[in-house]
């Protein structure tokens, strides 16, 4: 039982309270519950434009905005990644003796909870990378068409002028060797919507290649925050081994003690037994010496 209380208390006096792992905490879990809010935001942003795309609505002026706000969104989430990587390093480089037992375990899920966000996030930003090469491909499609029914457009045009400017001669062509007409069903598109929607996609491959960029950064703060989670898993374990055993130690230290109440109960009764027969006794024998 001494032993036992001993293990308890070096087990409790390993680990102590620290205030300034309160206050990491605190920010982290601010800056995590920031992290989770705007990645919910561009969850939605991305399945906005994966139902334009569906649509065939990639011109629309409303995929341009949330374009845009979706690029915004990866911006202020990718700064606050960075800011929670260094309060993560911080909170992390404190010594494990100045942390209490609950402050380890809780301290390991932090750096699990963040792990979880910076996945979500990188799966967010390759979901919208992907949206918008696809909407950018069909744009440029749309463009192409645009840019080769002027060009024909114009060609018809100069043969009319041509045929026109001959003069005075007259040439009969029979029906059939005539050319067709050619219709080309497109919407309209003037020479300063063209540029414009141009300059739209050079942006939208630029952004691209930045967001790809960053995913790759990301993924060095997700590797060093796997190898974290990795270390302070096994300190984990270990912790829960050492309460487990404690806990069995304790029990079994209590199993023993009923055994030893019990068998003094059973020593009692026994002893009492005894008074009880030598009383007998002794009330027998005075009353021989006394008759």
């Amino acid at each position: 039982m001494e032993q036992d209380g001993e293990y308890t208390d070096g087990l409790q006096s390993r680990y102590t309270d620290s205030p300034e792992y309160e206050k990491l905490k605190d920010i982290v879990s601010g800056q995590l519950f920031d992290i989770n809010g705007h990645i919910s935001t561009l969850k939605q942003f991305v399945s906005s434009l994966q139902s334009f795309l569906q649509k065939g609505s990639v011109g629309v002026k409303a995929v341009e905005n949330i374009e845009k706000k979706a690029v915004d969104k990866i911006d202020t989430v990718r700064k606050l990644v960075l800011d929670i990587d260094a309060s993560m390093k911080e909170l992390n480089f404190l010594e494990d003796s100045s942390l209490d037992r609950t402050q380890i375990i809780s301290r390991e899920k932090l750096n699990r909870d963040v792990r979880i966000s910076v996945q979500e996030f990188r799966t967010a930003q390759v979901e919208f990378t992907d949206v918008m090469k696809r909407i950018n491909d069909k744009t440029k499609v749309a463009l192409n068409m645009s840019e080769n029914s002027a060009a024909i457009l114009q060609e018809e045009e100069a043969r009319q002028n041509g045929a026109s400017a001959a003069g005075g001669r007259q040439l009969t062509v029979p029906a059939e060797n005539r050319p067709s007409k050619m219709t080309i069903e497109l919407d309209p598109i003037n020479n300063e919507e063209f540029i414009y929607q141009q300059n739209l996609v050079n942006q939208r491959d630029e952004e691209i290649s930045n967001i790809q960029q960053g995913i790759t950064d990301l993924n060095e703060i997700f590797k060093d925050l796997g190898a974290v989670v990795q270390q302070q898993g096994i300190m984990v374990d270990n912790i829960e081994a050492n309460i487990y055993s404690a806990a069995d130690n304790t029990h079994m230290a209590s199993r023993e003690l009923d055994k030893a109440q019990r068998y003094q109960r059973k020593s009692n009764k026994y002893c009492l037994y005894l008074l009880m027969v030598l009383s007998g006794m002794l009330f027998f024998l005075l009353l021989i010496i006394f008759i």
